[in-house]
Parts: structure tokens; sequence; C-alpha cells
């Protein structure tokens, strides 16, 4: 079955043009995209946080998240999680490493000093 589609260009007079409709060859597909999200735990409780370019501590707590802290300067290590999930956290720095030494190996981070990218 062939659908004439007028456009406004082929109303104008001597300039009649047929385009015939075609349907499309494929239907998409809808991509369910997942939201960046960072999840941390910390004595029992689960926080789920945007990322947001800057200290781990300080987006956490603008959005929220009633983590423990006290220092800030990576010395006490009250501020710190266990990250289960996270995209764009910077590597341990030293602070972190002798802080926190072997618990870094199971994802724990001090969140003063994480960075998120």
């Amino acid at each position: 079955m062939t659908r004439r589609v007028f456009t406004v260009g082929s109303l104008i007079p001597g300039r009649m043009i047929v385009k015939q409709a075609q349907a499309p060859l494929s239907t998409p597909k809808t991509v369910k995209k997942q939201a960046n999200k960072i999840i941390l735990l910390q004595n029992g409780r689960t926080f789920e946080i945007s990322p947001v370019k800057g200290k781990l501590l300080d987006t956490a707590l603008n959005q929220g998240a009633a983590l423990q802290y006290k220092c800030r300067k990576g010395t006490c290590g009250q501020c710190a999680v266990r990250v289960l999930e996270a995209q764009g956290l910077t590597k341990p720095n030293e602070k972190e490493l002798n802080k926190l030494k072997e618990e870094i190996k199971n994802g724990f981070r001090l969140a003063c000093q994480a960075e998120i990218l």
C-alpha cells in the first residue's frame, strides 16, 4: 500500500512531490541506564549517595548521609567506611594506607580522604 505524504514544500503549485512512507526497519529498544551511585557501609548502616566531584565525606554529608567523622585529617579513623559500590573514586592515598592497612583490601576507605572524580 502506497501512502502519500505531503509536506509544505510539496503543496506549492507545480512542485507536487510524492513520497512513500516507510515503516522503520527495527523498533528501537529502550535501554535502561543505571544512575551512578556510591553505596557505603558504616557501623551496620548503608548509605547511598550520588557522586559529585570532591571529598567523599563532604558529598555524603551534603546529601544527608549521617556518616560519623571527627578530625577530617585522616588520623582518627572515625570516618572509615566500606565501599560496596562506587565509580570514580581516587586510589587510596598515603594516609588511608597507613591508617587502614589490610582493611583497604576489603573495600574500606577514609571518607575524609577519598575523593570523587
